[in-house]
């Protein structure tokens, strides 16, 4: 039995908290409204993990907090986390993930698992989007890392490493008086691929895309589609229904066994400072107004 610790500023656990009560290998010995509350359990209970929930800047004080007392750690933002934080769990030799990454994204899963198997032959170009509503929490926010985050990683994972970033970035205030916000990242792969990646803090609700073309063929999802996931070979066209899947609850699932040393992480702490690289180096080359090369690091799998 796994003893699991929910934290994160008031208010913000509630959806972790059901997701743990969902899991018959898990028990939730305390829950965490600051820091000083997750010391105090820390120091009292027996704890395996904590799920540190929304944090309004960055999650590197509750990180360091558990990884100093030995907790494994599944971070609700990845975007909150910074190298600090994931290089302190590496030394200790401690399992850091982030929540719903697309590792455990049933439709990103399952294209992953068909580019593996060859389905659509040599990558070429690779679209992403990603989407979401423009609010006062995401001014001053880094789109590339709040936003693009996830997109990075999958694309590491499914293709290998990035080469080479590009990216533009604008912003501008619409009729209504609201801040709206777009953010497009062009990405060299090392296997010859070329990924673009759109991001934008200007939708009505939130929604998500790919397409993914290669010699042989192509795969695409869109979000706002009843079917999930497409993929064709010439002209003939496949769908994948998914059943329902909770992904909150899949991860968390996952990180148990990894504690309990019955699978190896899917997600490592060189994956996570990767895809902040791809974030930091979108972010010079928008100030430079030139591609940024990246040193390769880690591997794709």
């Amino acid at each position: 039995m796994a003893k699991v610790v929910v934290a994160g500023e008031a208010g913000t656990s509630v959806k972790e908290s059901q997701a743990w009560l969902r899991i018959k290998e898990a028990e939730i010995v305390g829950v965490a409204d600051s820091l000083s509350s997750l010391r105090e359990i820390l120091q009292g209970a027996e704890v395996d993990i904590v799920d540190i929930g929304s944090i309004t800047d960055s999650a590197d004080p509750w990180v360091t907090l558990a990884a100093q007392a030995g907790k494994h750690i599944l971070c609700a933002d990845g975007s909150a986390l910074g190298r600090e934080g994931i290089s302190l769990c590496n030394q200790h030799d401690l399992v850091l993930q982030f929540a719903n990454t697309l590792r455990f994204a049933p439709e990103y899963e399952q294209a992953h698992e068909q580019i593996k198997n060859g389905a659509i032959g040599k990558a070429g170009v690779i679209r992403l989007r990603r989407g979401a509503p423009a609010s006062a929490g995401n001014v001053g926010k880094c789109i590339f890392q709040a936003l693009g985050i996830h997109e990075f990683d999958w694309l590491r994972w499914t293709f290998g490493e990035v080469e080479r970033v590009m990216a533009r970035e604008v912003k501008h205030t619409n009729e209504s008086g609201q801040i709206v916000h777009y953010g497009l990242v062009m990405l060299r792969m090392a296997g010859g691929a070329i990924a673009h990646v759109e991001l934008s803090w200007a939708e009505g609700t939130e929604h998500a895309s790919f397409e993914l073309t290669g010699d042989q063929g192509m795969i695409a999802h869109d979000s706002r589609e009843s079917t999930p996931i497409r993929w064709s070979r010439g002209k003939q066209f496949l769908s994948t229904i998914f059943p329902g899947m909770d992904l909150m609850q899949r991860q968390r699932e996952h990180l148990i066994r990894c504690v309990q040393k019955q699978e190896m992480p899917r997600l490592h702490s060189r994956d996570l400072l990767a895809a902040l690289d791809i974030a930091s180096a979108a972010r010079e080359s928008v100030k430079k107004g030139q591609p940024v090369k990246l040193m390769h690091g880690g591997d794709g799998g």
